[in-house]
């Protein structure tokens, strides 16, 4: 490996604590990395107001990637440098495929203004209540009206986490539709549910990170990356040193390098093994 150049960490789970704060210790590494001229990222599935309830201007960031790629932010001027959407004709086509397959699901709006949403509810699904109730309180909520056009960034399915059929559905729409990237992600709201988001062909937080590699002149070979979830995976296989915090699950675990949990600054305890003494 070439020496360090930049660093990327998910938020939930990984560096942001319980009360969605970031320790002490944290705080002090994202700014020693700073002085040291190496580029500090956070990569989340976060829409971008959810991320600025976390994140102040102000804190130690050059880039933040929201959406699980699909927008790109320029941290210190606040300046969205990317944004990726699904065309309408694709939406409207996932939203009839999955209207008459009798899916419950969402349509986010357009980034930035992805915290704006659309529901189709065709069976009982605690957790679409859970997630309606939830963000309802963040933006516009409306029932999905069939045959109406829609502008989207993202589409999300929900499946209890025991479930065989998010992998049957995964190889279903895969199959139906070529133009699109699927992430399994675990529930904020209830670890016992799974999510699929769909997003377009290509969207994912490695093609984001890539982005930024190539407009700050930093190679593959010169990344660290951390996370804690199946959202993060291409993530740390694109990284060069991926870490997973302690609290990830065994799966992850047995893939990658492990730090402590996140309430233990895991964060600061891997990246500190790469810095100069």
């Amino acid at each position: 490996m070439g020496e360090l150049k930049m660093v990327v960490t998910d938020l939930d789970g990984t560096l942001l604590q319980h009360d969605q704060s970031i320790s002490n210790e944290d705080l002090e590494t994202l700014y020693l990395l700073g002085e040291m001229g190496i580029c500090r990222v956070a990569a989340t599935g976060r829409n971008l107001l959810k991320v600025r309830r976390a994140l102040s201007p102000s804190d130690p960031f050059d880039y933040v990637i929201c959406s699980s790629g699909a927008g790109i932010v320029d941290w210190k001027s606040q300046e969205v440098i990317r944004a990726i959407n699904l065309h309408e004709e694709l939406t409207a086509r996932l939203i009839e495929y999955l209207i008459n397959n009798g899916f419950n699901f969402k349509v986010s709006d357009c980034f930035p203004d992805n915290h704006n949403f659309f529901w189709w509810k065709k069976s009982d699904c605690p957790e679409i209540d859970r997630y309606i109730e939830v963000h309802s309180k963040m933006g516009k909520s409306e029932e999905i009206v069939p045959g109406q056009k829609y502008s989207s960034s993202q589409l999300l399915l929900f499946f209890p986490k025991q479930s065989s059929r998010f992998d049957e559905v995964k190889k279903e729409l895969q199959t139906q539709f070529s133009e699109i990237s699927l992430i399994r992600t675990t529930s904020p709201l209830d670890e016992n549910w799974i999510w699929m988001e769909i997003f377009p062909k290509g969207i994912s937080k490695a093609h984001g990170i890539a982005e930024i590699c190539d407009l700050k002149g930093i190679d593959r070979k010169e990344t660290l990356g951390i996370g804690n979830d199946f959202n993060d995976l291409e993530m740390l296989d694109f990284t060069h040193l991926s870490y997973v915090v302690h609290n990830a699950p065994q799966e992850l675990k047995d893939k990658f390098l492990i730090s402590l949990p996140h309430h233990e600054s895991g964060f600061s305890h891997a990246v500190k093994k790469h810095l100069p003494k």
